[in-house]
């Protein structure tokens, strides 16, 4: 138990410090990008269940729609009851979840949306306006759980591959075969670069080693600068592996929650 204790006293969470007003304002805006740029219309046809409701389909999909989508997006952008319009916001983009391309992606952007409502945020016209009191700042662990979640995305990842099939190679080696999206040839048990010859398996275990590693690095100091430029590069390499939609930039955008410094330092 100490060793857990020392672990979580180095990862410095401070679930309930004050949050940084201006930065998480900062985010709120990138967030906001993010957000028109995913759900943005593409022309795809509604998934299951909204295909069982396709008179719907023709409010939920209409220009109008959208134009309420990218209101809804400015305002939260901007700050106006920023709280309100984050779930507002939430309940219209739900069912554009249901689109085929990019469900992963949504949803992972759309649970950090979600956790603005917990969130008292600054309006962009109050940025430069002093210091709040503390008692009327936000506590930290809603950013925390934003965090959690990217951490999953990773973790949950690498629990799923560690298994003798996928670490054999052999689900590599199946998908290179099968799957349209996946753009190298490992058909021979092999990846041909130059005059190298990788086994897929050192690939495929390669790859769970990093997906664990970057499930934890992200929280301690001394690890984590190493840990967001090796998941950039591993997400950059990944894009000449196989396609995989928005995947790759929602996980790269949440960098950004260990990026940007969000606990308030005292005074």
């Amino acid at each position: 138990m100490n060793l857990l204790h020392k672990a979580i006293a180095k990862t410095n969470l401070g679930l309930f410090q004050p949050l940084n007003p201006k930065n998480i304002v900062v985010f709120r805006f990138f967030l906001a990008l993010m957000l028109a740029y995913m759900y943005a219309p593409r022309g795809l046809s509604p998934g299951y269940p909204l295909n069982e409701f396709s008179n719907f389909n023709q409010y939920f999909f209409s220009d109008s729609y959208y134009i309420l989508i990218y209101v809804l997006i400015t305002l939260f952008a901007l700050g106006v009851q920023s709280q309100i319009i984050s779930i507002l916001l939430f309940l219209v983009l739900f069912p554009h979840e249901f689109l085929p391309g990019g469900r992963a992606s949504k949803q992972i952007v759309s649970c950090v949306l979600l956790c603005f409502a917990f969130i008292k945020t600054l309006p962009v016209w109050k940025m430069n306006q002093r210091s709040l009191q503390i008692s009327q700042l936000s506590p930290i662990w809603p950013v925390r759980l934003m965090q959690i979640q990217l951490s999953l995305l990773y973790g949950v990842n690498a629990i799923a591959k560690t298994t003798y099939n996928y670490l054999s190679g052999n689900v590599l080696i199946e998908m290179s075969k099968s799957y349209e999206n996946f753009h190298i040839d490992l058909s021979d048990g092999f990846l041909h670069i130059l005059d190298l010859s990788i086994p897929a398996y050192l690939l495929a275990i390669l790859t769970v080693i990093i997906e664990y590693f970057l499930a934890l690095g992200f929280w301690f100091k001394k690890t984590k600068w190493i840990t967001i430029c090796l998941g950039v590069l591993f997400h950059f390499t990944l894009s000449f592996v196989l396609t995989i939609f928005m995947l790759d930039y929602a996980s790269v955008f949440l960098y950004l929650l260990f990026i940007i410094p969000f606990k308030l330092k005292k005074q």
